[in-house]
């Protein structure tokens, strides 16, 4: 086992430390009367997404890579966990926001379909191409919301999200060590962010219309962390954020790696 697989203990107890956290509760005192009803039904979709993922544990302890190790399964199954609490931070918003949780829907369909169909290195580039849409879009969604708790939430989960690119990342890193498998990947994983910037605008173009988000700003933004994770599978780019969370994994709950949002240079993405 290579020396990146000595860090799935690590990252467990990275994933563990934050495991605890306390959902906030529904009551939101806030009017949100003025943000657009796409936007609730667009938040819904990622809620219904951020929902699943259970099958990918079974398919890790099955596995017969060697970078995969019970610490590994043991992270995978926490990082599962907190997904699925982003699921409820996004039932919450779409609450607040006066829409209504949906039980289906054919991009969240596609994801499940494509993470079923292939194997375990597949599955986790799948993930890693959902990191850079949750990323991009949750950024360029709360830059156009008030200040206040959907903001927070969203950052929230934007932080988290970094964390999970990073991750996934990491596990992908251990199986492009050659030349070869480095193209390989990169055919794929250009291929797959392509697909998956064209589904995401055609189910979400309403809320990115009234919201008054080009499709220019959502590109540029898609392609910048298209790129980062790109470079931290192949190599090219030091994976200095995990290094910072895994300073901070062992000091509580509440010690999570913090991205500010006034560090997210949403200025750039403003309307003019």
């Amino acid at each position: 086992m290579n020396t990146e697989g000595g860090n799935w203990a690590r990252w467990k107890r990275f994933f563990k430390a934050r495991s605890e956290r306390q959902l906030p509760t529904l009551f939101d005192p806030a009017d949100y009367t003025g943000v657009p009803e796409s936007v609730a039904q667009s938040l819904a979709i990622f809620q219904l997404g951020e929902s699943g993922g259970g099958t990918i544990i079974e398919q890790a302890r099955l596995s017969s890579i060697d970078e995969v190790d019970d610490h590994y399964v043991e992270a995978l199954e926490l990082f599962v966990k907190e997904e699925h609490r982003h699921a409820e931070l996004l039932a919450i918003c779409v609450r607040n926001l006066g829409g209504s949780l949906i039980n289906s829907n054919w991009t969240a369909s596609l994801f499940v379909f494509a993470r079923r169909l292939i194997g375990l290195r597949l599955k986790v580039l799948v993930l890693l191409v959902a990191e850079v849409v949750g990323i991009c879009y949750y950024q360029l969604l709360a830059s156009r919301l008030p200040a206040g708790r959907h903001r927070s939430l969203l950052a929230q989960i934007v932080t988290d999200e970094h964390a999970h690119l990073r991750f996934h990342s990491s596990f992908l890193r251990t199986q492009t060590q050659t030349w070869w498998r480095r193209l390989i990947f990169t055919g794929a994983w250009r291929s797959a962010t392509v697909a998956a910037a064209v589904v995401v605008y055609l189910d979400h173009r309403a809320a990115m219309r009234d919201l008054k988000l080009s499709p220019g700003t959502v590109w540029r933004r898609w392609m910048s962390f298209s790129r980062l994770a790109e470079d931290l599978v192949t190599d090219r780019r030091q994976p200095t954020f995990i290094d910072t969370v895994i300073r901070e994994e062992c000091r509580g709950p509440d010690s999570t790696v913090q991205i500010e949002f006034n560090t997210l240079s949403l200025a750039e993405d403003r309307p003019s």
